[in-house]
């Protein structure tokens, strides 16, 4: 019986199955799979513990990011993963986790500072954990260059963690293209021993405080790294993140000590903006501001002795808007792009005043200058009702809740717009706790991507091996090819389409045969209505196209992750059957949808205590038969039905 009961709550189930790794190398423990767990919600034991592993967030009877904003998190924004423990009747947040395998370059690499710093508020342990050294693709999918954050990104999680006395750490590990001198380069900040430490230290309640100074050493490490490998001085350097990290008043020490580098940032070209913005933007760029650390962020700060003049120049420039601040404080902008040409939201933006907050604190006040093409039906909401239109949406909640002042001066907007939001941050001091609830699941895509994955995933011993795994909320962040469980090629930062008709799949499974592997390529919905017309076809495109293309990374059982930069690879013949996948409605519905999306076979599942697998396939797909018959060993609530 277990004595402990722990809970995965994550994006999906790929990174609640990474998660549940990383739990059992932290512990020495290996998992074991609970023989009667639904195949949708996986349950292991870990030693005396149980873990269960519920993918896609908000839909399992609890919304963990609306629990943080009560606990003072502020913003409604989900980390990837959180991991909780059942006593009782009350489940308490022991800590979060954030992986980003993506390039952390350009705004992707302060997209999740919201979820960073409302965990922090929230008095959530988070750790992010990010892959360093990938490179960068040219349209050919040749190498144009390894791509690196701005250093900061990771120094504002580490003026998080100080002013916050809150563990809000940043982990880094070498990525799978990296090539061997950024390894060596590197290595020594990466930190995947400490990372299992201090999540052994989370999980069975000890104190963590030495652990975490040493990550905050690798971290501070690596900002001065990505700052010293910078082509121009346009950061900090050396021992003056140090001095940052330890003043006082991080803006009056900017503007003290750091005068000198200039910000200098250009508008988004194809962003339209107005005349009055163009002038306004024009006006601070003269004004020679301070950075917060590097100059072509979108963040700057007034100097002192313009304030004044800034303050003139606003009055002149919105006559109709009232504008005060506060005198004490130094002001800082955000620039706002915040929506695409087409004006649907830009969800990077969301971090951005989260980032700037996370900097500054409370040493500055902060105006957001929101300047992108939104839709009518946006300003529409903003007039009527701040607070409901913050409530539905990201971008706006952050920046209420993280500025202190948000001017709207848009091409989009008829009129000009200016708020004070009087917005207040408090620190929840205790535990993040809430009523235990027992899962009661809304079906969803999940549940078909999670049956899928359990299937085929950690069969190697019947030859088969999934190369793709692309759940909702999922990263896409590459695709192998097996020649054996311990030799792999890479195809990192994937297209979205590999060539006019190419369609990603959600899944791809390896399956070896004598003279030639077969690849399933899968799309998966709720239902089946939702495939594309055609989608085998697309399906089928998107690998063929994608394999013509050398791999990015390598491993091999004498190596691991890197670069690949051979000539060829040990490719065998192989062949693509394309499936469609979705939840049972009727064995009509699958003959219907295999002729239209021209497919060779059709998974539909009928999710219950027991899940049933209704499989229907042309001649091409006949091979699956005999695979299901395989991996669905050990699966005790799963049954396949062939039609």
């Amino acid at each position: 019986m277990a004595k402990r009961h722990i809970r995965i709550h994550g994006d999906n189930i790929i990174e609640c199955e990474r998660s549940l790794s990383l739990l059992s190398k932290a512990l020495d423990v290996t998992p074991c799979y609970i023989d009667d767990s639904s195949i949708f919600l996986p349950k292991y034991m870990l030693g005396e513990m149980q873990v269960d592993l519920l993918s896609g967030h908000g839909r399992w009877g609890i919304d963990i990011a609306d629990i943080l904003a009560k606990h003072g998190g502020v913003l409604r924004e989900y980390a990837d993963l959180y991991i909780t423990e059942i006593k009782g009747d009350v489940e308490t947040i022991i800590f979060a986790l954030e992986y980003c395998s993506a390039l952390p370059a350009g705004n992707n690499a302060w997209q999740r500072n919201g979820r960073a710093f409302s965990s922090a508020l929230a008095g959530v342990p988070y750790l992010y954990l990010a892959e360093i050294g990938g490179v960068e693709l040219d349209d050919e999918r040749q190498v144009k260059a390894p791509r690196f954050p701005n250093p900061v990104v990771p120094f504002s999680y580490l003026m998080t963690s100080k002013r916050l006395e809150a563990l809000c750490q940043p982990i880094y590990f070498a990525h799978p293209s990296i090539i061997d001198t950024l390894f060596k380069k590197y290595k020594d900040v990466f930190g995947m021993n400490e990372c299992l430490q201090i999540i052994e230290a989370l999980l069975n309640g000890k104190d963590c405080s030495s652990i975490a100074n040493v990550l905050t050493e690798k971290a501070l490490k690596m900002v001065k790294l990505l700052s010293g490998n910078r082509r121009t001085v346009d950061t900090l350097r050396g021992n003056e993140w140090d001095k940052l990290l330890k003043s006082k008043n991080c803006a009056r020490w900017l503007q003290n000590n750091f005068s000198e580098l200039k910000w200098k940032k250009k508008t988004a070209d194809k962003v339209l903006t107005t005349s009055s913005f163009d002038r306004l933007f024009a006006k601070v760029l003269g004004y020679n501001c301070v950075t917060i650390g590097a100059k072509d962020l979108p963040i700057c700060m007034i100097p002192e002795d313009k304030r004044l003049d800034f303050l003139a120049f606003l009055k002149t420039l919105y006559p109709s808007l009232q504008f005060s601040f506060d005198g004490s404080k130094p002001i800082a902008i955000v620039w706002i792009t915040g929506f695409k040409p087409r004006g649907d939201d830009s969800r990077p933006d969301r971090g951005l005043s989260p980032f700037a907050k996370m900097i500054l604190g409370d040493d500055a006040q902060i105006m957001a200058v929101v300047y992108g093409p939104a839709k009518e039906s946006t300003w529409e909401a903003l007039r009527e009702s701040v607070e409901v239109l913050a409530k539905d949406n990201g971008l706006w909640q952050s920046l209420f809740a993280m500025c202190d002042y948000v001017l709207v001066d848009s091409a989009t907007c008829g009129e000009k717009m200016f708020y004070k939001t009087e917005a207040q941050l408090k620190q929840n001091v205790g535990l993040t706790s809430f009523k235990y609830v027992r899962p009661s699941v809304a079906y969803s895509e999940h549940d078909t991507d999670t049956t899928i994955h359990q299937l085929f995933s950690r069969k190697e011993q019947f030859g088969v091996f999934e190369c793709l795994c692309n759940p909702p909320g999922g990263d896409w962040s590459g695709i192998s090819y097996f020649v054996s469980a311990d030799e792999e090629y890479r195809w990192t930062s994937l297209p979205r389409v590999s060539a006019i008709g190419g369609k990603r799949p959600d899944h791809i499974i390896q399956v070896k045969g004598r003279n030639k592997d077969v690849f399933f390529s899968i799309e998966s919905k709720l239902r089946g209505r939702d495939l594309e017309t055609n989608i085998g076809t697309k399906l089928k495109t998107y690998i063929e196209v994608l394999f013509q293309d050398l791999p990015t990374a390598f491993r091999s059982a004498n190596i691991d992750w890197r670069l690949f930069e051979g000539k060829k690879i040990p490719m065998r013949n192989y062949t693509i059957v394309s499936v469609g996948a979705y939840a049972f409605e009727g064995v009509d519905e699958m003959k219907r949808q295999m002729i239209r999306g021209k497919l060779d076979v059709v998974f539909a599942f009928e999710f219950n205590g027991t899940t049933l697998l209704h499989v229907l396939h042309n001649n091409k797909g006949k091979e699956v038969v005999g695979i299901l018959k395989q991996v669905q060993l050990g699966l005790n609530r799963l049954k396949v039905q062939i039609h």
